[in-house]
């Protein structure tokens, strides 16, 4: 696998703060990426319920509510929330990585995003992650700059993450159940990380858990 490029069911809860109104665009576009099975292009409006893939050595940044930013790598489908951008996505392939700065609150008025793949649920407080799908068992996860609660399907496994420069997890499926390992930094680097949060005029404080 590439860097920042593109299973197991995660679900990331991230926390921010507080916007009204739900607006989306695709910002940038390298290569192939289709909307809805139709060729999409930089300045699309991005709807609830949107999918959205890239090819083979193909990326898309999509920006909403000005402060947020999700950054698909090559080889990725991901499809928003029907309901709300601001609730989350599902990652169904792929791997993503987001800047996080202003969200819509929720009824018990927490901001939260939800990133969902197959069998874990990983709530996320902070506004950095990255995540890839490897293959249908192995799932590589990284705080880059905030905290994650993981768990396994059912309660099978809790474990907590928190870094304010990169944290990561290899969570495995097999035979046996699910099990969560310490992984090296992969697939994407600071500087990475800084380009994506660039683009939506932040940076990043390497010093300092952001949540």
């Amino acid at each position: 696998m590439k860097r920042i490029c593109g299973v197991l069911a995660l679900v990331l809860i991230v926390s921010g703060a507080a916007f009204a109104a739900d607006t989306a665009s695709i910002v940038y576009i390298e290569g192939d990426v289709t909307m809805n099975g139709s060729p999409a292009a930089v300045g699309d409006e991005v709807q609830p319920g949107a999918l959205l893939t890239t090819a083979k050595d193909s990326v898309c940044q999509v920006v909403f509510n000005q402060k947020n930013i999700v950054h698909m790598a090559a080889g990725t489908t991901l499809r928003f929330d029907s309901k709300t951008l601001s609730r989350g996505a599902t990652l169904q392939k792929g791997a993503v990585a987001m800047v996080l700065r202003r969200l819509v609150a929720s009824p018990d008025d927490q901001v939260r995003f939800a990133i969902t793949t197959s069998t874990a649920v990983a709530g996320v407080r902070g506004t950095c992650f990255f995540i890839a799908v490897e293959d249908d068992n192995h799932t590589y996860i990284c705080a880059c700059n905030g905290l994650i609660h993981l768990e396994g399907a059912g309660g099978a496994f809790t474990q907590n993450l928190a870094s304010s420069h990169h944290a990561e997890l290899r969570v495995t499926r097999s035979d046996s159940g699910i099990s969560v390992n310490a992984a090296p930094l992969e697939y994407h680097n600071d500087g990475d990380v800084e380009a994506i949060a660039a683009r939506i005029g932040e940076t990043i404080d390497w010093t300092k858990i952001d949540h």
